[in-house]
């Protein structure tokens, strides 16, 4: 009978003991995709010519590829990621309320030769080092649609 105690009770603590090892890997993941994804640079500055090159693009881009039609944005904000070259990639990410689905779309517009714009969720917003992040930049991306 003690024996039959004893290996419950050694079943029980191998148990928590694994269910708590994974909680803890699972929370670790956690805090590296979290940092990653909300870097932001403080001391780091977007050249404005670059702005402006993307703020143009995506409001191009949007006006020459409807539907979905914009009329409203948030969120947006400039960042960039890091090539194989350790070169800057310039990237603007928001969101916009499409006109016919009256719901809000995530989009990322990049800097390359041209640009790429690309609706949806992004893996490149999620990794990108975000340094512009005020509202004036979702304003200004609507002012420069309706131009």
């Amino acid at each position: 009978m003690a024996i039959h105690f004893f290996k419950n009770i050694l079943k029980t603590f191998a148990l928590i003991f694994i269910i708590s090892a994974m909680i803890s890997c699972n929370t670790n993941n956690k805090i590296e995709t979290n940092e990653r994804s909300g870097a932001t640079a403080e001391n780091e500055v977007i050249p404005d010519s670059v702005v402006q090159f993307l703020i143009t693009s995506a409001s191009d881009d949007f006006r020459n590829h409807q539907p979905p039609v914009p009329v409203d944005f948030r969120n947006v904000k400039i960042g960039y990621l890091t090539s194989q070259d350790s070169e800057k990639i310039y990237v603007l990410c928001g969101e916009f309320l499409s006109k016919e689905n009256n719901e809000w779309v995530n989009f990322t517009t990049i800097k390359t030769s041209g640009y790429e714009q690309y609706l949806g969720k992004t893996q490149y917003c999620q990794d990108a080092t975000m340094v512009l992040t005020n509202e004036k930049l979702s304003l200004e991306l609507k002012n420069k649609l309706t131009e």
